[in-house]
């Protein structure tokens, strides 16, 4: 987990090193002594919430659930970004899945999901006060259970106290963003979170993989 977030993140600042040299067009004459300044006045933060909605064969396992959702949105070029996401959700199950260890088999359920992702993005239309983008983003899903790790000690900071299953996350998304004074944001955001939870060494049996992520967000 540690060295996909350690990959994200590097990833985030060649995009961040390409953008300097992509975005200078956009800088005005004071501010071109100083891009990394005028460049970091771009990037947005976004909070807000939504919900978790499972289909197919998810459904028999989570119901609607509550999720939230922090981003960073750093500009490349004009039209199109890069942003790190992080959505929490506090999961809704209705019904325990197989857990398989090394020594035994358990019924276990979700304490929390955590969903880290990169997400790429693209504005299709843009008016003095709204924008439509594209996304696609690709991270991973982590489901935190109720089952004790046999093997935690508490004396390794790398072990964790319950167990979790890990699989990876591809999720598109459309947006709408509006804009009002003091450059204040609501995007409304309708995305589908495909996370393959059958995992060879956890969670061997089918789950589901599918489920929508309706989301607001506010930006300043």
């Amino acid at each position: 987990m540690k060295k996909l977030m350690l990959l994200l993140g590097l990833f985030s600042l060649v995009q961040f090193s390409i953008a300097q040299n992509e975005t200078l067009y956009s800088i005005t004459d004071t501010e071109y002594n100083d891009p990394t300044v005028a460049y970091f006045k771009r990037v947005t933060f976004k909070i807000g919430g939504g919900v978790l909605l499972p289909q197919g064969d998810l459904k028999r396992y989570f119901g609607l659930s509550p999720l939230i959702e922090l981003s960073l949105d750093f500009p490349v070029t004009e039209t199109k970004s890069l942003e790190l996401a992080l959505q929490f959700v506090i999961p809704d199950q209705k019904e325990s899945f197989v857990y398989v260890r090394t020594l035994d088999t358990i019924n276990a359920k979700a304490s929390f999901i955590f969903n880290p992702m990169l997400r790429f993005k693209k504005n299709l239309s843009q008016s003095k006060f709204s924008q439509l983008h594209l996304g696609f983003a690709l991270g991973a899903s982590v489901i935190k259970t109720d089952a004790r790790n046999p093997f935690f000690t508490g004396n390794n900071q790398e072990e964790e106290k319950y167990e979790t299953a890990t699989a990876f996350l591809v999720s598109p998304t459309i947006d709408y963003v509006k804009t009002f004074k003091n450059n204040e944001q609501f995007t409304f955001s309708f995305g589908l979170n495909y996370t393959p939870y059958k995992i060879e060494g956890a969670v061997k049996q089918n789950i589901g993989s599918i489920s929508f992520t309706p989301r607001i967000m506010y930006s300043f």
